[in-house]
C-alpha cells in the first residue's frame, strides 16, 4: 500500500516536472504575451460601461383573498397564489407597461457625450438639454444626430439647423421641443454629444432585458425587482414609474366593471323615469276627471298585496333578462375582457364571485398574449381555468334560473288571487288602484337601480392599488465591469497564448526536435545526444578538455563498445537521411575520443560526392581513396597523418564520375582489409542515405553504424526510413545519435554567454529532462544553476501534496 502510494506521488511529481521543465525555459515569452494581455485588458476595460443595479420590493396583494369566494372554486383549486404571482410578473415587464414607462419619462430620446474611450450617457441634471416629443404616438428610431451649443446666441446647431431653446425641430420624421436644462454648468466644455432616438416599442424591449422579477419564497408575494442599468438615477425613476403605471392599469381593469354597470344602470334607469313620469300624469288625470280623492281600506290592501306580487314579479323578470344577458356573455365571449354584465345587479353572491373571477383570468390571459406564444404552458393553463370558471356559471346560472322562475309562480298567483279580490272594489276606485300600482310598480324598480348605482359608484371609488412598494429603489454596484475579473482573464490568456506558441514551434514542426519523436517511430537504440556546440570549429573535443559536448562524445564512445564496437570488430560506419545532419562532424569528434584512449584510428572520407573531411582536417584532399581505387596511387600515399596523435585520415580524393561503381570494386574490399589490420578502429563517412545508396553498399565492411538524426534539421519522415531499414537488415548494427541539441526556449544571462544555451535541453528526452540519465555525461556547475528554480519547486510542489495527504 506505502508503495502504491510513493509509486503515485512520484508519478504527480514527474508530470509537474515535465510540465515545469516543458515551458520554463520560454518564461520571457510568457512574460511578454501576458504583460501584452494585460496591457490590452486594462485598456478594454477602460472602454467598459460600468453598470449598477437598482433593487426594490413590493408586495403583491392577492385578488382572491378577503373576496368571499365560493367553497365550490376553493375545493377545485382553480385559483391559486403562485400561478397569480407568475402571471403578474409577466404583466410587469409586458411591453404595453413598459412603453407607457418611456413615454412618461421621455425615455424615447438618450443625450450622449462621446469621450476618448467609451460613450458616457447624460441624463436629467448631468444632461444639458433635453428633448420632448410633441407627439408620442409618432417617435421613430433613428441613428445619432450630433450638436453642439451656442450658449451665447441660445440655440442648438444639430442636424445642419440652428434651433433656439424651446422651439421645435423636426428629426427622424418627428417633432421634438428642444428645452434647456436651466441647471446645467456651461462652463463644462461639451464636445461631440449626440442624441440617439429609440421608437417607444424598442424602448420597451430594452427595459425588459434589464428588468429581472421574482418571488423571495416558492409560498410568497413579495417580489424582488431589480433593473440593471448605466445611469443608476435613471434606472429609480424607471421603477418608480413601472410601479405607477402598473398600479393604475390594475385599477383601470377593475373599474371597467363598474363603469359597464353604471353605464347599463343608467340607460334602464332613463326608461324608468320615462314610464314614471307617464304613468303619474295617468294617475293624476283619473282623478281630476273621476273626482276621486281616497279609495276604501280594504282596497288600499289588495292594492298593496297587488303592488308587493308586481314588485317582486318585476325584480324577478329584471334578474332573468340580467341572467340570460351574462349567459350570452359566457356563450359568444368576443375575447375581449372588460365587457362582463353589471355584476352589481346580480344578487347570487358565488355567481357575483364566479363572474370577478372569469373577469380577471380573462384579463390576465390577454396580457399573457401579448408577451408569450399563443400556445405556450402559462397560456394553456388559463385557458383551462376560464373553461373551468365557464362551465360553473352556466351550472349556476341554471339553479338560480329555476328559483327565480319558483318564485315568479308563486308572484303570479299571489297576483291573481288579489286581482279576483279587487275586482269587487267599485268601478272607480278599481281604475285608480290599476293605475296606482304601475305607479308603484316602476317607482320600486326606480329605487332599486339607484340603490344599485351608489353601490356600484362606492365600489369603484374605494378600488385599490395592487401592487405596494415596501422597499423604495436603491443603487448597488457597479456589478460590471469587475476588474478582477478581466484581468485574471488577460492573466490566463496571455499564459495560454504563450502555450499555443511554444506548441506552434514545437508540435507542429515536421522536423525531429524530441528523443520521443525518434523513439515513438523507430526501434533502432539511441546511444548518445550531441548539443549543439557553440563555436565555428569542427573539433570539440581533445585531451583534457571537459566540456559538456567533449563529455557527450565520451559517452558516446563508451556506448558504441556496448553496441559492439570493439578492436575485433573495429569498423564503424557514420551516415545520416539527408545532407547537413552533422555527420562528418560526428566523425571526426568520435574518432578524436578513440585516439583519447591511446587507439590508433583511420578516418575515411568515402562521401566521394561531397567530402567534407579533408577541408576540416585541413589536409589535401589528393591523393586520395578514388586515386587508390583506380590504380593511380598506393595505400601508403593515401594514409595521412593529421595534427592530432594517433588520427589518420584517407581522403576521398578526386570527385569521380562514378562512386557507387569505385565502392564495388576488389580494390576496395582490399583496402578495408588492410585499414582494420593496420588500425585498433576504422571510421568511415560515407554519403546520405536519403539521396545515394553508397552507405547501403558499404553494409558489408562495417560492423556498427551510426546514424546521425540532427534536431530541428532531419523530416519526422525519414524515422519511417529508419525503421525500414533496420528491419530489412540493409545496414549492419544500426545505431542512432541525436545531434546539434538546440537549448529549448528564450536564453538570457550569462548562461547564454558562457554556454550558448538557457534552461536545458530537454528537447533529447521529450519535455525537458535534460541530458542525463542513460546516456547523458552529466551536468556542470553552470547547468545546475541553470536548473535551481526548477528543484525549488518541485520541493514545493512535493511539500504541498504531504500537506493535504495529511
Amino acid at each position: 500500500m506505502i508503495e502504491n502510494d510513493l509509486s503515485r506521488e512520484s508519478k504527480e511529481s514527474n508530470i509537474f516536472v515535465i510540465v515545469l521543465q516543458k515551458y520554463l525555459p520560454f518564461w520571457p515569452l510568457f512574460v511578454l504575451t501576458t504583460s501584452v494581455s494585460l496591457i490590452i485588458s486594462f485598456l478594454y476595460l477602460r472602454t467598459q460601461i460600468p453598470m449598477y443595479v437598482v433593487n426594490a420590493k413590493v408586495l403583491l396583494k392577492d385578488p382572491n383573498k378577503g373576496g368571499g369566494e365560493s367553497k365550490v372554486l376553493e375545493a377545485l383549486n382553480i385559483f391559486s397564489e403562485k400561478k397569480i404571482v407568475e402571471n403578474e410578473l409577466l404583466v410587469l415587464k409586458s411591453s404595453s407597461i413598459l412603453q407607457q414607462v418611456a413615454k412618461n419619462l421621455d425615455l424615447y430620446c438618450t443625450v450622449f457625450i462621446d469621450g476618448k474611450t467609451r460613450l458616457t450617457e447624460q441624463y436629467k441634471n448631468s444632461s444639458p438639454v433635453w428633448f420632448k416629443a410633441v407627439n408620442k404616438e409618432n417617435i421613430y428610431s433613428s441613428g445619432r444626430f450630433y450638436f453642439t451649443i451656442d450658449w451665447n446666441k441660445g440655440n442648438l446647431i444639430i442636424d445642419n439647423k440652428s434651433v433656439p431653446f424651446g422651439s421645435v425641430v423636426k428629426l427622424a420624421n418627428t417633432d421634438y421641443e428642444v428645452i434647456l436644462n436651466p441647471s446645467y454648468d456651461k462652463k463644462i466644455v461639451v464636445r461631440k454629444c449626440f442624441v440617439q432616438f429609440v421608437s417607444p416599442e424598442a424602448s420597451a424591449g430594452i427595459f425588459a432585458g434589464g428588468l429581472r422579477a421574482n418571488a423571495i419564497s416558492a409560498s410568497s408575494t413579495v417580489l424582488d425587482v431589480k433593473f440593471q442599468t448605466s445611469v443608476p438615477e435613471k434606472g429609480v425613476d424607471i421603477l418608480g414609474e413601472l410601479f405607477k403605471v402598473y398600479n393604475s392599469e390594475g385599477i383601470e381593469d377593475k373599474n371597467e366593471i363598474a363603469i359597464k354597470t353604471l353605464r347599463f344602470i343608467d340607460d334602464r334607469l332613463n326608461k324608468v323615469i320615462a314610464q314614471l313620469d307617464s304613468v303619474e300624469r295617468n294617475v293624476e288625470s283619473y282623478k281630476s276627471r273621476e273626482g276621486i280623492t281616497d279609495l276604501t281600506s280594504q282596497a288600499q290592501m289588495y292594492f298593496s298585496n297587488i303592488s308587493k306580487s308586481d314588485g317582486d314579479i318585476s325584480g324577478t323578470d329584471l334578474q332573468l333578462e340580467l341572467l340570460d344577458e351574462i349567459q350570452n356573455y359566457i356563450r359568444s365571449k368576443n375575447k375581449k375582457p372588460g365587457t362582463v354584465p353589471s355584476l352589481m345587479l346580480v344578487s347570487d353572491g358565488t355567481l357575483s364571485n364566479l363572474l370577478s373571477q372569469l373577469f380577471n383570468e380573462e384579463t390576465a390571459l390577454e396580457k399573457l398574449k401579448t408577451i408569450s406564444g399563443d400556445r405556450s404552458d402559462a397560456i394553456l393553463l388559463t385557458e383551462e381555468r376560464i373553461k373551468k370558471i365557464k362551465s360553473l356559471i352556466t351550472e349556476n346560472i341554471v339553479n338560480i334560473r329555476t328559483n327565480l322562475l319558483t318564485v315568479k309562480r308563486s308572484a303570479l298567483a299571489n297576483l291573481a288571487k288579489n286581482s279576483d279580490l279587487l275586482k269587487q272594489v267599485p268601478k272607480q276606485e278599481k281604475g285608480l288602484l290599476e293605475i296606482s300600482r304601475q305607479q308603484a310598480i316602476k317607482n320600486n324598480i326606480y329605487t332599486y337601480l339607484l340603490q344599485k348605482r351608489e353601490e356600484t359608484a362606492i365600489s369603484s371609488a374605494s378600488t385599490g392599488a395592487d401592487l405596494r412598494v415596501l422597499e423604495s429603489a436603491s443603487i448597488s454596484g457597479p456589478i460590471s465591469p469587475i476588474a478582477n475579473k478581466f484581468y485574471t482573464a488577460g492573466l490566463i490568456i496571455g499564459i495560454l497564448s504563450a502555450v499555443f506558441l511554444v506548441m506552434l514551434k514545437e508540435q507542429f514542426r515536421s522536423k525531429v526536435l524530441f528523443r520521443e519523436d525518434i523513439e515513438s517511430k523507430t526501434s533502432v537504440p539511441l546511444v548518445g545526444e550531441i548539443i549543439q556546440a557553440n563555436t565555428n570549429k569542427p573539433i570539440v573535443i581533445y585531451d583534457g578538455k571537459r566540456t559538456v559536448v567533449a563529455e557527450q562524445f565520451r559517452s558516446l564512445r563508451t556506448n558504441l563498445n556496448f553496441i559492439g564496437l570493439n578492436e575485433t570488430q573495429n569498423t564503424l560506419l557514420v551516415t545520416s537521411s539527408v545532407s547537413g545532419e552533422g555527420k562528418s562532424f560526428m566523425a571526426i569528434n568520435l574518432a578524436i575520443s578513440f585516439t583519447l584512449t591511446g587507439k590508433r584510428v583511420a578516418l575515411l572520407e568515402m562521401d566521394l560526392r561531397k567530402p567534407r573531411l579533408s577541408p576540416l582536417l585541413e589536409i589535401s584532399r589528393e591523393p586520395g581513396i578514388s586515386n587508390f581505387l583506380v590504380g593511380k596511387t598506393t595505400l601508403d600515399k593515401i594514409i595521412k597523418e593529421t595534427s592530432i596523435p594517433n588520427l589518420f585520415l584517407v581522403p576521398s580524393g578526386a570527385i569521380p564520375p562514378n562512386p557507387t561503381e569505385l565502392i564495388s570494386r576488389e580494390e576496395f574490399r582490399n583496402l578495408i582489409t588492410s585499414l582494420k589490420g593496420q588500425f585498433d578502429y576504422v571510421i568511415i563517412d560515407t554519403a546520405p542515405v536519403g539521396p545515394v545508396t553508397d552507405a547501403l553498399l558499404l553494409k558489408e565492411y562495417a560492423d556498427v553504424t551510426l546514424y546521425v538524426i540532427r534536431h530541428d534539421k532531419t523530416p519526422k519522415s525519414f524515422l519511417r526510413m529508419i525503421e525500414e531499414l533496420k528491419q530489412k537488415n540493409k545496414l549492419s548494427n544500426m545505431c542512432l545519435v541525436f545531434n546539434g541539441l538546440k537549448p529549448r526556449g528564450i536564453s538570457l544571462g550569462y548562461f547564454s554567454k558562457a554556454y550558448g544555451y538557457g534552461y536545458g535541453y530537454g528537447y533529447g528526452y521529450g519535455y525537458g529532462y535534460g541530458y542525463g540519465g542513460a546516456y547523458g555525461g552529466g551536468y556542470t556547475d553552470v547547468e545546475n544553476k541553470s536548473f535551481d528554480i526548477v528543484k525549488k519547486l518541485t520541493v514545493f510542489y512535493k511539500k504541498l501534496i504531504r500537506f493535504f495527504k495529511g
